[in-house]
């Protein structure tokens, strides 16, 4: 821990303390009648469930959990029965203060809590993990349909019986309980989903149904959600920025350009460049459908047991297809045909912003890219909670999880090669991206030739086994109010079975790589244009463009729309050359290099203890927890048996039987004792202190727990083999952290509120290189160690939810509004990259989010805005750090109760088509950009 931070924890916990001696000691003659006051309210609390309906409900339950949380914790609400402020939870979360996400297709995915994104965050179900099918330890969450959710919570403080491994947060999804509804509970809704881009409309229907019986003591609640929709994102992408400072000079990152007009590429004619060595126009159309249900059945025979069941599945297919064009600008060791440039305009900083192409070697190329998911995920769970005595409780849980993606070598990367008779590029114009002009443009009908076709994929199953067994102890007199303990089992296996095409280039140069392997074909297809010769696709195979206004909302001219092929007929194609070089070469089989499982088993004990003294008149609680578990790992996969090696003196293998890849297993294991402190003060009825400190941890990723070794005799460094590894015995990163928090909660659905935080990693998780002798050998092996360099993320939150109920005459009470803001700083330990002056990966230094809401007569309109800073996207990219732009997006909502039962509503998202764009190093040196258009959706939705 931080050194200064140390004692200042360590003299807040032991002034607590002390000061508490005198106020229990004045308690004494009251402690019983006290405890029992305190125990009903606690009870009270407990069981409390506001019914929520309408957006300034909402608020006003969220504020009432916060408020009354043990730990710093913020919270979205569902509107509504089966309805929910985002369509989707990750954009639902965003409002939360100090969360970010990443977008795929231009939809939420993944969360980052400040800015902390991948491994370090823990995500459950009803207080279970709950399995992804993420080939890593994130949690996608555009897998659950937000209509089957009730509550989002975020834990960004720890409390001892929430699950390690987030030095993120634990983000917990809740579903509803049958008894807290009332009677009969009826509700659906159906929508049609428009999508600007493509102008496709779909369909989104839910329903929810449940019933309770007449005493109340039984109910099941079942939901179900269906959804269809087709997502268009057009984008810009490049690679390869010339920057001498980085390392990239004119030999790596420049651009051939023939200054003398002789026709070739002399010495001295390759010069820096702000046009890149690659660019790629693509445009995207995924078509995503998602199927949910949930199950929730609850008996409560007498007020001291309560039995739940839950279920929830979820399937969510995409089909993830991505139509491309590439310029390669600048000379390919590997590929005939170097690219000729002339007519070279240069700017102020001498760089190349301006050129043409022209010649037999002037090549496009045709791309087909696809990356579908098919996933599903379950979990099943049931609860039961048994008040034994006035004083103890106890629960038992148990649940099993699931989550699958099935791909057996599903996604396609299909280079095809075209032919035009010019290329124009254009960077002077001052536009964000280049002017390209292609001569003639690309067609169906024109000739293109195979060039690249890589088939790969990775299935992922992940399950895990929760069982928990808890209890409280709320004495009616004693020093302390409540003494929780319990013990938790979590098993969790999680799997990647990963496929890959053995040779892409099979059909490529014309079969010059077929006669290469030995296989013989039919060359009456093959063509020669320029330098290049390659294998005529047949007309056939190809498919007319089907898009238009391509960049819609960018000012620079771009290529116009470009057609697609067809895989089949192009595997048929193929396999008229030779079936048995494509079934071999180009057909994904199983690389058992990334095919591997890990088994975590973690064993858990934990003990937390409540006091609630007064503190000079003030109440208070103090929640002190200690959590201990010990992980048992077992990685299994595939290996060399690298006994076997023998070498000769030059250090080369003399044998090959050690070639043969059988199944391997490695075990490991550690042990962790967290501790955790949660102090909350009542300055008064509605302003609350909060300060916050624990240990936490976040687990290695999968990658580096795989058992996978890979040997290198050929390749030698510091006069050694290498060899590349895996380690099951790495251990978590650790971390320490503070919280300290002012709320006040001065109105119903209004509250002010801000936090300072602090999170010291103790060391990082990475891949290092040192001398070490293997089964009898000695490598320099690269795996992965735990460094001893860590790093520091600091930072604040503040929020205001301000309701004008209480505040104007009507019809202008109906209005208000919900505004935060987030600063997050990080810096490393490492002095080689504290000197970069980056931040964490993927962490933007601020972000907010404004809400306008307006909520009377039967109507509710909502205006969101979110906003975060620019981030760091890829720290060694090809001419320096990679950025992704500050990047706003606007929704709006509005619905009107037609009747008490009845209503129409309207939603939208993306009003502004946003651009979504970064850059590498300086800000005109674009990589990315992406158009996602906006999504309007019109519906209703009744309830009973």
């Amino acid at each position: 821990m931080n050194t200064k931070l140390q004692p200042a924890l360590v003299s807040l916990a032991i002034a607590t303390a002390l000061a508490a001696v005198p106020a229990w000691a004045q308690q004494d003659s009251t402690a019983a009648t006290s405890a029992e006051q305190k125990k009903k309210q606690a009870d009270d609390k407990e069981v409390e469930v506001i019914q929520v309906s309408g957006i300034r409900s909402s608020i006003k339950e969220s504020l009432f959990q916060k408020q009354n949380a043990t730990s710093v914790v913020d919270l979205v609400v569902s509107d509504d029965i089966g309805k929910f402020p985002d369509e989707n939870l990750a954009e639902a979360l965003q409002r939360i203060p100090g969360i970010t996400i990443t977008r795929n297709g231009g939809e939420g995915q993944n969360i980052l809590v400040r800015g902390l994104g991948g491994g370090y965050n823990v995500t459950t179900l009803n207080g279970r993990k709950l399995a992804s099918e993420y080939a890593g330890r994130d949690f996608n969450f555009d897998t659950i349909a937000s209509e089957l959710v009730n509550v989002l919570k975020v834990y960004k403080s720890p409390e001892a019986q929430l699950p390690e491994g987030g030095i993120g947060a634990v983000i917990d999804i809740e579903t509803r309980k049958p008894l807290d509804q009332d009677g009969l509970t009826l509700s659906a809704s159906a929508k049609g989903i428009y999508e600007s881009r493509t102008e496709d409309t779909h369909p989104h229907a839910s329903f929810i149904i449940g019933q309770n019986n007449d005493d109340n003591t039984f109910g099941a609640l079942f939901s179900a959600v269906y959804s269809k929709k087709t997502l268009r994102a057009d984008t810009y992408s490049a690679d390869g920025f010339f920057d001498e400072d980085e390392g990239w000079g004119v030999d790596s990152a420049g651009v051939p350009v023939d200054q003398n007009g002789n026709g070739v590429i002399d010495e001295g004619e390759i010069f820096a460049s702000k046009i890149p060595s690659y660019m790629y126009f693509a445009n995207a159309q995924d078509v995503r459908e998602r199927l949910g249900g949930t199950l929730a059945l609850q008996w409560r025979p007498t007020e001291q047991l309560d039995i739940n069941f839950d279920a929830l599945y979820s399937r969510y297919n995409t089909d993830g297809h991505r139509y491309q064009i590439g310029f390669v600008n600048y000379g390919e060791e590997w590929t005939p045909g170097t690219p000729v440039f002339s007519d070279a305009l240069f700017d102020e900083m001498d760089r190349v912003v301006k050129m043409r192409q022209t010649g037999e070697n002037t090549m496009v190329e045709l791309l087909n890219i696809s990356t579908p998911r098919k996933t599903d995920t379950y979990q099943l769970g049931l609860n039961t909670k048994y008040q034994l005595t006035h004083e103890w409780t106890l629960l038992l849980d148990a649940a099993h999880s699931q989550a699958k993606d099935k791909n057996a070598g599903d996604n396609r990367f299909i280079v095809a090669r075209g032919f035009v008779d010019s290329i124009d590029i254009d960077y002077s114009t001052g536009h964000k991206l280049p002017d390209v002009v292609i001569g003639p443009g690309l067609t169906a009908e024109q000739d293109y030739g195979a060039h690249y076709s890589y088939n790969s994929g990775t299935g992922v199953k992940d399950e895990i086994n929760d069982l928990k067994l808890f209890a409280d102890y709320q004495p009616e007199q004693s020093w302390f109010s409540k003494l929780s303990t319990g013990v938790q089992y979590v098993e969790q296996s999680k799997g990647q079975n990963q496929f890959a095409s053995a040779n892409p280039s099979q059909f490529s140069r014309g079969g010059f790589y077929l006669t290469r392997d030995g296989y013989s074909f039919d060359n009456s297809t093959v063509f020669t244009k320029g330098e290049f010769e390659l294998f005529k696709i047949p007309s056939s195979v190809f498919v007319p463009a089907n898009f238009d206004n391509f960049l819609d909302g960018e000012d620079s001219i771009s290529p116009e729309p470009w057609p697609s092929f067809d895989y089949d007929k192009l595997m048929e194609y193929y396999r008229s050359l030779n079936a048995a070089a494509a079934d071999k070469s180009i057909v994904a089989v199983q690389n058992k290099a990334g095919s591997y499982e890990v088994k975590e088993a973690v064993s858990t004990a934990y003990v937390a203890l409540t006091l609630e003294p007064e503190l000079w008149g003030m109440p208070s609680k103090l929640n002190l927890g200690l959590r201990g578990s010990r992980t048992d790992v077992t990685s299994s996969g595939f290996g060399y048996d690298l006994s076997k090696v023998q070498l000769d003196s030059t250090g080369q293998p003399i044998n090959n039987d050690w070639r043969a890849v059988t199944a391997v297993s490695f075990k490991d294991s550690y042990s962790d004792i967290l501790p955790s402190l949660n102090f909350k003060l009542n300055l008064q009825d509605d302003l609350i202190f909060r300060f916050s400190a624990a240990e936490v941890l976040s687990r290695p990723s999968l990658y580096y727990l795989r058992s996978w070794m890979a040997p290198n005799f050929t390749t030698r460094e510091q006069n050694l083999p290498t060899l590349a590894m895996g380690n099951p015995g790495v251990e978590p990163e650790k971390a320490r952290q503070a919280d300290i928090t002012l709320e006040w909660y001065y109105a119903d659905s209004s509250a002010l509120s801000g936090g300072i935080f602090i999170k010291d990693i103790q060391s990082f998780i990475s891949e290092q290189k040192f001398a070490a002798n293997v089964m009898g050998t000695d490598y320099l092996v690269t795996t992965a160690v735990n460094e001893g360099y860590g790093a520091k993320v600091t930072g604040y939150e503040t929020a205001w939810q301000q309701s004008l109920d209480e505040l104007l005459p009507e019809p202008w009470n109906g209005f208000g509004w919900q505004l935060n803001y987030t600063y997050v700083d990080s810096s490393y330990d490492d002095p080689e990259l504290k000197a970069k002056n980056l931040p964490f990966q993927g962490m933007s230094k601020t972000s907010y989010n404004a809400v306008l809401y307006y909520e009377q007569y039967g109507l509710q309109a909502r205006l969101a805005y979110n906003w975060r800073s620019k981030f760091v996207s890829n720290p060694e990219a090809w001419g320096g750090a990679a950025w992704v732009a500050d990047y706003g997006q606007l929704d709006a909502s509005a619905s009107y109760d037609l009747m008490p039962n009845l209503t129409v509503f309207l939603e939208a998202t993306n009003l502004t088509n946003s651009r979504y764009w970064g850059y590498i190093k300086r800000d005109d040196q674009v990589n990315y950009l992406e158009r996602f258009g906006t999504q309007v959706a019109f519906g209703v939705r009744g309830s009973f």
